[in-house]
């Protein structure tokens, strides 16, 4: 029988009534997990997979509380895996990823030599040696993920399911996108706006999360930059422009760059986990 494992990480006391009233009606094969506060995504995955692995399941499907499968994603997914004929060697198997709201279809990064990468986008392919996916939609490979080992749990939030991708693929597991299989999910807070002729499309991410991401930027390239120099190109490539995005449209500029320059020592100084308070006071936005 199939199993559903729900993680709560820390929601309003509200949201927690919700989830204490389905514990109470003994709502099927749906089991809960509740945080009494916030530890992390990573530390949320490595839950749910470890009380499955527990229960004796094999594969698991990730969803945000954000995203909606397109109603033949699962099974489209799932005959991708079984019908692969190198099954054991998949990590994961992702879908194609659609942004309805902002207009934005995920493309998927590869290795075209050492240093070298292109972003490939379709509607119908299935795409093999698949660099990085995004966790939402992906089904994952429980046998694999017990050899990758877990989640980065200091990562907190960002770059986790790069880091996880990244190193499946270094103990030499693959990466598989169907992109006949379709996921709706919003893709951050994305706007576009105009530069003269080009488009451009600032994520106008809060203060704490510039931080997050420039924090664990530092140990990804420390691991990951010789071992996969096009992805650390593309990176490079990836920041500048969202810097400069930052620095043309975004609020708040100030605390922004703050943050990213304090994530960035944090990260130096190999100083992980959730961020303080002190550093989260420095990047309150007073309205």
């Amino acid at each position: 029988m199939d199993q559903v494992v729900i993680i709560d990480n820390g929601s309003t006391p509200e949201i927690r009534e919700v989830f204490q009233q389905a514990i109470r009606e003994k709502m099927g094969n749906i089991e809960f997990i509740l945080n009494d506060t916030n530890l992390g995504i990573a530390t949320a995955l490595n839950q749910s997979f470890a009380r499955l692995i527990h229960q004796g399941s094999n594969l698991v499907f990730v969803f945000d509380q954000d995203s909606q499968p397109a109603p033949d994603m699962v099974r489209t997914i799932l005959n991708t895996f079984y019908s692969h004929p190198k099954r054991e060697q998949i990590a994961i198997v992702a879908p194609r990823i659609e942004d309805p709201d902002a207009g934005i279809t995920y493309s998927f990064l590869r290795s075209r030599g050492r240093f070298l990468f292109e972003r490939t986008r379709s509607a119908s392919q299935v795409l093999e040696d698949v660099s990085i996916v995004i966790t939402s939609g992906a089904l994952y490979n429980l046998d694999a993920y017990q050899k990758i080992g877990p989640f980065r749990d200091d990562f907190f939030m960002d770059y986790i399911d790069t880091e996880y991708c990244l190193r499946a693929r270094q103990n030499g597991y693959t990466i598989v996108v169907n992109c006949n299989a379709l996921l709706y999910h919003h893709l951050g807070n994305q706007q576009k706006r105009r530069l003269g002729p080009l488009t451009m499309r600032p994520t106008f991410h809060s203060p704490l999360r510039w931080y997050y991401i420039s924090r664990n930027r530092v140990p990804m390239f420390l691991l990951y930059a010789f071992r996969f120099p096009y992805w650390f190109l593309y990176e490079l490539m990836i920041n500048t422009f969202g810097l400069v995005r930052l620095l043309l449209f975004e609020d708040h500029k100030f605390r922004k760059i703050l943050a990213i320059l304090l994530g960035t020592l944090d990260g130096l100084r190999k100083q992980m986990g959730p961020a303080s308070d002190s550093r989260k006071n420095l990047f309150v936005v007073q309205e």
